[in-house]
């Protein structure tokens, strides 16, 4: 146990009274009369600080009752002009982040973070009861039921289902690591997650090309199509949209760098500069496209009905799964080489699905750092074949002689900087 010294009792009091003044202060200025204030708060805290140098459990049980008692007969008394319990509560946490600022076994020469950590849930806590109206607004006016449902599943799904899951791999070829998948459903859920987010808090206010960003952020195959869909009910917008295309589509290539960057920084490295030089390729369009003289294209919205659905990320973890079996039994059965063929596949359904199988084998040593390469790059490519098609299904053939003729600038692009670097860097 600490030697307890005049020193650290002054100072372990010294950090109980700062949390009573702190969430003290913060009731003071919220309630009446009739609510605890400032000086109650900093008796609580005392008594928590008083508590926590003694370290009798026997002791801390009977004040903290003692506290809980005395709030619940103050709340009985006023409970005409109460509406809520959150300062009695304030006043129970009070007393335990006292407690746990205070207690030499958390503030010793083993463990030294009690103190601050006591001190900086605090300051979250007066955030959050100053934050009371706003947090209210929000979630009564701004989050809708079915955005608040959601978000309880993506939690859930980050939260409860992922430290759940068993190590290791299973099945032939070790093709199932259930941390693994659910890893890359997290991940392209977050993206999907927070574009949706920030498309409804700022696509409307910041015009079609944040909108775009966002959508792009989201789906680049549901920006493309509804874009294209606008291109045929408005032909004469058509140079717009296709700025607003390449500008939504540009955001992959730093999308698809942060999943690569998450599973293998080996190929990061690989594939850095082409998907670099086609994002500086993609800027550079939309600013010529920005440039030439078109109609301006307004009240445009790809926001997804839901920021996360369940099923499809099950669906994806599925597919995921699927491509990471085929990629393994190929290049097992077949060599390193067959690994292009599924990379291609595999971008038809998400160019995610193919990182994490390159990741792997070349993790292994069973497939070259370039051919893993090759094969995220083609799965673009692939990917960008799907992207046409479902231009030409929704949209003008203008529109789609576009889309091709951006796609084909890019691949160049990725091509030459490939070149580059394996002729003049030899990365």
């Amino acid at each position: 146990m600490p030697t307890l010294t005049l020193t650290t009792a002054f100072e372990a009091i010294a950090g109980a009274l700062l949390i009573g003044l702190l969430i003290g202060a913060q009731r003071e200025a919220a309630g009446g009369e009739e609510h605890p204030g400032l000086r109650d708060f900093l008796l609580v805290t005392l008594a928590g600080g008083i508590c926590g140098l003694i370290q009798n459990s026997w002791l801390d049980a009977a004040a903290l009752l003692g506290i809980a008692a005395m709030f619940a007969v103050l709340h009985f008394e006023n409970r005409a002009r109460r509406t809520g319990i959150t300062t009695e509560l304030a006043a129970i946490a009070a007393f335990l982040l006292a407690l746990f600022a205070a207690s030499p076994r958390f503030n010793g020469p083993e463990f030294h973070w009690g103190r601050p950590v006591a001190i900086g849930v605090t300051i979250l806590v007066v955030a959050f009861l100053e934050a009371r109206a706003r947090l209210h607004a929000l979630l009564q006016q701004t989050i809708s039921e079915q955005e608040f449902n959601a978000t309880l599943w993506f939690v859930a799904v980050v939260m409860v289902i992922y430290p759940l899951l068993p190590e290791g791999s299973y099945g032939p070829f070790h093709f199932f690591s259930p941390k693994q998948v659910w890893e890359f459903v997290i991940l392209i859920s977050s993206i999907s997650y927070v574009g949706y987010f920030l498309e409804k808090f700022l696509g409307e206010e910041r015009g079609l090309f944040y909108t775009s960003i966002l959508g792009g952020l989201a789906s680049t195959t549901a920006a493309t199509l509804e874009f294209g869909r606008r291109s045929k009910q408005n032909p004469d917008q058509t140079l717009g949209l296709w700025r607003a295309f390449v500008v939504a589509n540009t955001v992959q290539f730093p999308r698809t760098a942060l999943i690569v960057a998450a599973a293998s920084p080996a190929i990061l490295r690989a594939t850095a500069l082409p998907l670099a030089a086609m994002f500086v390729c993609g800027v550079a369009l939309e600013q010529v496209l920005k440039r030439l003289p078109h109609q301006q294209v307004t009240e445009v919205s790809i926001q997804p009905g839901n920021p996360f659905r369940i099923v499809p990320a099950l669906r994806f973890g599925l597919l995921f799964t699927a491509v990471v079996l085929v990629s393994k039994a190929a290049t097992a059965k077949l060599g390193a080489g067959a690994f292009i063929g599924t990379g291609l596949v595999g971008g038809l359904v998400d160019v995610a699905t193919v990182i994490a199988p390159a990741a792997d084998l070349v993790g292994s040593g069973r497939l070259g750092l370039d051919t893993a390469a090759i094969a995220v790059l083609l799965a673009l490519g692939s990917n960008a074949v799907l992207k046409i098609f479902v231009a030409s299904l929704a949209g003008t053939r203008g529109f789609v002689l576009r889309v091709t003729g951006s796609f084909v600038l890019w691949a160049l692009a990725g091509g030459a900087a490939w070149w580059v670097a394996k002729i003049f860097i030899k990365i």
